[in-house]
This record gives structure tokens, sequence and C-alpha cells, in this order.
């Protein structure tokens, strides 16, 4: 039993480990992304039902737990180690091209070459089914996310509604995406690794509990580089605002969850293990369509896809020569395989090894490099927070000093309206001595003496200045710019403009300042000359645009 431990170990090691490196992070920086894995019910659930759903296939019966159980020619410890030994050099060299190089592939890979040595050839109709899932999964994430974003964009732009309230509906949707893309992602990352322990320890609840214990102890030491990567990708590629990554994450789990299911076999088509990077690829090129920007630069792409592609051939061809090497499917006994499998495994731990040491300063610049970037991003938070209060203040001062107008107005009226009262009173007693009066030129002086006070209290002067300065308070900063940019206008002008910005008529403007209404229009006329306008301008649009 300690033996099959150990073969199992080093196999979930080989694999395992680097398909949790490669692969998590893109589940995981979405949801980091879109603020969901902030929330701390998020923090609990989502690991619990992760580790749930991957421990599901060891206990259910699966499609694609079925498919790759039978897709492996042989059984036996040097099948397994073949398969991984080959499944993580081709990892290895595919990271060359591009990080995001469809893990899972590389071990389909390997498998087919396995089957290769022992049978021959490969299982070209399960080997062409799968490679056409591929395609059409890439495809259908690439069609979902469009529309998603396309949706969501016009629900963002449209709805009318305060950005608060759109944030808060794109946060709750992002949970139910996140929930659906772990289960998804786990469920077919689970099937995949379901298919080794079986071939060591047979099938059994041990054999489950030892696999997915070994796991989670290798996703705990992967945890550091993990969480850079993830950090990473949620600073960098997903950096496309909250809609658009919950379409990606809708697009994501949607396809994980089709080509996992057995109906799929309906369309032509087979249950396939997928990448969560190529399909993160894919929903960010779709995005980028309807975005028509470039969310992931074209280089990217083409790395990603070439990346892609080398998987699943360097698996095939490495998996057929070390099939070669260790006699895969011949009698030999795992002692016969000992020596070298050992061998090639210390070469690997070697060149690993020499990877990740090679690579460990690199990380730490990228640490440095997301460091310097969320101080950035803190240090801008901090600026436009400094501009909003500054911004509030100002607004604050406004409304109170809107409100100290409008205090004073109150109280300007109470004043105006105890002075038309005492005026009228003293038109009123003054009409009633003249009436008394002797017709004579005694009663004709004291009527012209009412008629001139009459006359004087029509130009409403003292009103009229109490309204242009008023004026000039509440439009300070049109009064200014009109003085700034045109100085040759008179006072009478730049009365004119400000009744014309209010939206008085000639008529109400000839009763304002006391003038006809010819004298207005020929006023417009001389303002519109010193403005510089045509004919074909509109004078009071200008006005408003000043």
């Amino acid at each position: 039993m300690l033996d099959e431990v150990i073969i199992l170990l080093i196999a979930l090691i080989l694999v395992g480990m680097p398909l949790l490196r490669l692969e998590a992070p893109w589940i995981i920086s979405p949801m980091r992304a879109t603020g969901a894995g902030e929330l701390v019910m998020m923090k609990i659930l989502v690991p619990i039902l992760a580790v749930g759903v991957m421990l599901a296939p060891f206990f259910v019966q699966s499609t694609l737990c079925d498919t790759l159980k039978d897709a492996i020619p042989v059984s036996g410890y040097t099948a397994i180690i073949a398969i991984s030994l080959s499944a993580l050099a081709a990892m290895l060299i595919s990271m060359v091209i591009h990080r995001a190089c469809g893990a899972p592939y590389a071990v389909m890979g390997a498998i087919f070459g396995c089957q290769l040595k022992v049978y021959g050839s490969i299982d070209m109709e399960y080997a062409g089914g799968m490679v056409l899932s591929w395609l059409a999964a890439m495809l259908l994430c690439i069609v979902l996310a469009a529309v998603f974003s396309f949706i969501l964009l016009k629900y963002t732009s449209k709805s009318g509604r305060h950005f608060a309230v759109v944030d808060q509906r794109l946060l709750v949707g992002s949970v139910f995406a996140t929930l659906l893309l772990v289960t998804a992602a786990s469920w077919n990352f689970g099937q995949l690794m379901a298919v080794c322990p079986e071939f060591v320890l047979g099938e059994s609840h041990t054999a489950a509990f030892i696999a997915v214990g070994i796991l989670l102890v290798l996703f705990l030491l992967s945890l550091s580089n993990i969480n850079t990567w993830t950090s990473r990708i949620a600073d960098g590629p997903l950096d496309a605002g909250t809609g658009h990554i919950l379409s990606a994450m809708l697009a994501m789990g949607i396809t994980f969850l089709v080509f996992s299911m057995p109906q799929i076999k309906t369309i032509g088509l087979t249950p396939a293990p997928l990448s969560a990077s190529a399909l993160m690829t894919a929903a960010l090129f779709g995005i980028g369509v309807v975005r028509r920007d470039s969310t992931v630069s074209g280089i990217n792409i083409a790395k990603s896809l070439a990346a892609t592609v080398a998987s699943p051939f360097m698996g095939l061809l490495i998996g057929y020569c070390l099939s070669m090497i260790l006699n895969v499917g011949t009698a030999n006994t795992p002692k016969d395989s000992l020596l070298p499998i050992l061998s090639l495994l210390g070469i690997t731990v070697v060149c690993t090894g020499q990877y990740f040491f090679t690579n460990a300063s690199k990380q730490d610049a990228q640490r440095k490099d997301i460091i310097r970037s969320r101080e950035e991003q803190i240090n801008s938070t901090q600026k436009s927070l400094s501009a909003i209060e500054v911004k509030a203040e100002n607004t604050e001062k406004d409304l109170s000093n809107k409100l100290e107008i409008k205090r004073k107005e109150l109280v300007d009226f109470a004043v105006g309206v105890s002075e038309q009262k005492a005026f009228m009173d003293d038109v009123y007693h003054q009409l009633t001595d003249a009436r008394a009066l002797p017709d004579g030129p005694q009663r004709d002086e004291a009527l012209d003496d009412i008629l001139s006070k009459i006359r004087e209290r029509m130009y409403f002067t003292h009103e009229m200045n109490d309204f242009y300065a008023r004026t000039e308070v509440l439009h300070r900063d049109f009064n200014m710019h009109l003085k700034e940019t045109y100085p040759n206008l008179t006072e009478s002008e730049r009365k004119l403009a400000n009744l014309l910005r209010q939206g008085f008529s000639s008529k109400y403007i000839a009763s304002l300042m006391n003038i006809t209404p010819k004298s207005v229009e020929i006023s417009r006329y001389r303002l519109r000359i010193k403005l510089g306008l045509s004919r074909s301008d509109n004078l009071v649009q200008f006005i408003k645009s000043i």
C-alpha cells in the first residue's frame, strides 16, 4: 500500500501541482477582479464548493472520467509515471511560449503518446473528437462572452439607474457567476484528476480521499505562486470592468459545464478536459470584439494559441518517447522500471527546479510591479477622493451661498412689499388731499406732483439695480468670462447678454431696460457684431455656450 501511495504522490506532484499553478489563477482572478472574492461568504463558500465538487468524480460515475480511463492503454505504475512525466515536460516546454498553455491538453497529448507506443496507433476517432471539442469550446466561449458582454453593456449604458445601484447588481451577478465557474471548472478538473488514483490504488473511497488530500496539500504549497499570478492576471488582462469580467465568467462556466456533460456526444463531440487559461483568452477576445478595442493584445493571443497547440503535440511526442524508454505495456514489474523512473524523475526535478529558480527573480519583479501598481492605484484613489472632497466642499459652499441668496431674497421681498405699501399709502393720502381741493392751480399742482412720483416709481431703478447685482452673483463665471473674452462690451450690452442668457424675450427685455422693442433689436444687432457672429449664428445659443 505504501508503494502505491508513493507512486500516486509522485504522479500527482508531476501533474497536479503544475495544473493547479497554471489553471487555478485563471479561475480565481475573475472573482478577485469583480470584487466578489472580497466577500466573507465567498472566501468560505468557494473553497468548500471547489473541494466538494472536485471530490465528486471519485464517487459518482461520469462520462468524461470513464472515457479518460478507457483512453489510457494499459494499467501499471510505469504507464502512470510515463504519462505524468510527459505531461510535465510538455507543460514546461509550452510555458516558454506563454503561461496560458492549456495544461490539461498536455496530459491528453501524453495519453495519446502512450497509446501510440502500446497499440502502434492512436484512437483517431476519440482524439479527433477531443480536438474538435477543444476548438468548439473556445468558439462557444467567444460567442457567449460577446453576447453576455453586449447585453450587459446595453443594460449599464441605458438603464438610467445610479451607477452605485448598477455596481451592486453586477456584484450580485458576479457572485452567482463565480459559483457557476468554480463548480463547473472543479467538476471538469476533478474528472481529469480522478483517473490517476484509480489506476494506482483502484476504485475505492480511500483512494479518493488520499488523492484529494494530496491535491489540497499541493494547492497550499502552490498558494503563494497562485496568488502572485492571480493578482497579475486580475490587474492585467482582467482590468476591463466588472460587466465584461462577469461576461467572461458566465461564458467560461457554461462552456466547462457543457463539455463535461455526456449529451455533448449527440452533436458529434466528446466530453473533454478544458483549459481555464485557453477559455479566458477566448472570452477576452469575444469581449474585445464587443468593446471594439483590444482587451488582450494580438501578440498575447498568438502566443497563447501557439502554447495551447504546442501542449498536446509535445505531450504526444514526449509521451511516446518515454513510453518506449520505460517499456510501457510490457511485463515489466515496478522494480524493473524503478531505475529509469527514478532517473527520469531526478532529471525532471532538476529541470523543474532550474526553471522555477530562473523564474524566481522574474516572479519577484512581477510581485514588486503588482505592489507598485496597487500603490499607484491607492494613490490615484486617494487623489480621486481628495478631488471628490474638494468638489463636495465647493458644492456645500455653493449651496450655502444659494441659501444665503434665497434668504436675502425673502428679506428683500418683505422689505419691497413694505416699501410698496408705504408708497401706495402716501399716494392714496395725497390723492385724497388733492381731491378735497377746489378746481384751480393748487389742485393741478398737487396732481402733477403725484404723477411725477408715480412716473419716477415706474422706472424701478432700485429693483433693477438689485436684479442685475443678483444676476452677477448667480452667473459669476459667465460674467467673468464675458468680460475677459469681450472687454469692449459696454455695461448695457453685458446686461443685455445676461437677460438673453436667461431666456427673456425682446418684449420683456424692453420693459426691464426701460427702452422700446426697436431699441432692443438694435442693441442685439450691435452685440452680435461685437461678438463676431455671422447672420447664420444664433445669438442666444452662442451666449449660452460661453
